[in-house]
């Protein structure tokens, strides 16, 4: 049977991060016709993944934690009723630190909730103050406690690098902090100025500024010395997992397979074929119809250099190469490949070829030179 995730986006949050460019809302007063639509689009997309064992469910947002346990339970119920889960089925929650509670730990868990994302971002309370964030310090350090006595015991924390005044000595510290809660997976990501978000405005006009880009080179250097010396295995580039603990849902994205996505905003994708909702909650519960693209054998493989080659494994050509191209096709990437390797930006491995770890941050301007014109 074929393998595919289940993606279920929850558009709301308590407050807007000021860096955050998914779709949200944090007025929820279309809710209940939004819940309405999601289960109504699970029951329509059964027939074309009626072949596929999902092997995850992943609750995104927004803020998934915000919403009630029973809404989960609905959603997990009738996702099951529909489609083939895998008996032991990946489900994981985003969830900030201040919705987290015990009670809310063993709810969760009694669900089949059995996966948590953390969305720490910081220990630093003047870093979340800046992000606009709804939490502070000491919510997270027991938050990780709760978890840590909770029946929930796979989860993974999210931190952000490369902050407004952040040096490479008070990243060390931030890495210092989660070394004593040893969490199973961790993700970990240079911030990013997206357009349209409140961080864009401020440093356009000056408002912060960002560190230097040796300064954050510097921080991921420190991050991935620290991971491997505490037993990580930097799988992706942002992502770090104890042995048997990697993200099998995120995963699946970077391989390149199939996924369905549901809510707003949500994208889906069956192997050639992309198609994505409306990012508006009011249209998207009044049945607007997804947006669609169809890939081609070029676009298929841009595509899978840019995902597999932010990860340790790399691209491997029996696997990754669409058999749609040809060996004209073949022999330009091989050529460029080479070319890599012999300029130290990429290194052969068995079967295919990888960025060394060294040289990620530089994987935007590597891959695009592999792109066929």
């Amino acid at each position: 049977m074929k393998h595919a995730t289940l993606y279920l986006h929850i558009p709301y949050c308590k407050q807007a991060c000021h860096y955050c460019d998914f779709h949200f809302s944090t007025v929820r007063s279309t809710e209940n016709e939004v819940v309405e639509r999601m289960l109504r689009e699970l029951a329509e997309g059964q027939p074309m993944w009626s072949d596929y064992e999902f092997t995850s469910l992943y609750f995104g947002g927004g803020t998934p934690s915000i919403v009630a346990p029973e809404l989960l339970e609905r959603f997990i119920t009738h996702a099951s009723s529909l489609y083939t889960l895998r008996e032991d089925v990946e489900i994981t929650l985003e969830a900030n630190p201040d919705d987290i509670t015990p009670e809310r730990l063993a709810q969760w868990h009694s669900i089949g909730i059995n996966r948590l994302s953390v969305g720490l971002q910081s220990f630093d309370d003047g870093e979340l103050a800046m992000m606009n964030r709804a939490h502070h310090s000491n919510h997270s350090r027991q938050c990780l406690k709760w978890i840590s006595e909770s029946y929930i015991e796979n989860y993974t924390v999210d931190l952000m690098y490369g902050m407004p005044g952040s040096t490479v000595e008070s990243w060390q510290n931030q890495l210092n902090t989660l070394a004593s809660f040893r969490p199973p997976h961790l993700s970990c990501y240079a911030l990013t100025v997206e357009e349209k978000t409140v961080l864009h405005q401020q440093v356009k006009n000056g408002v912060i500024s960002l560190p230097a880009d040796e300064v954050i080179v510097k921080q991921f250097e420190v991050l991935d010395h620290w991971a491997n010396a505490h037993g990580y295995a930097h799988y992706e580039l942002s992502n770090f997992a104890q042995p048997g603990k990697h993200s099998r849902h995120n995963s699946h994205y970077w391989t390149g397979a199939p996924y369905l996505g549901i809510g707003p905003g949500a994208h889906s994708f069956d192997g050639t074929r992309r198609w994505w909702n409306i990012s508006n909650n009011t249209l998207y519960s009044r049945g607007a119809k997804p947006t669609e693209e169809q890939l081609s054998p070029q676009d298929l493989l841009h595509e899978r250099l840019m995902v597999r080659l932010r990860t340790a494994a790399g691209f491997r050509w029996d696997n990754d190469f669409p058999h749609e191209l040809g060996r004209a096709e073949r022999f330009i990437l091989e050529q460029e490949v080479a070319r890599a390797v012999a300029q130290g930006e990429l290194v052969a491995n068995d079967g295919g070829f990888a960025i060394p770890v060294a040289r990620w941050m530089e994987s935007d301007r590597i891959i695009a030179q592999l792109f066929l014109d």
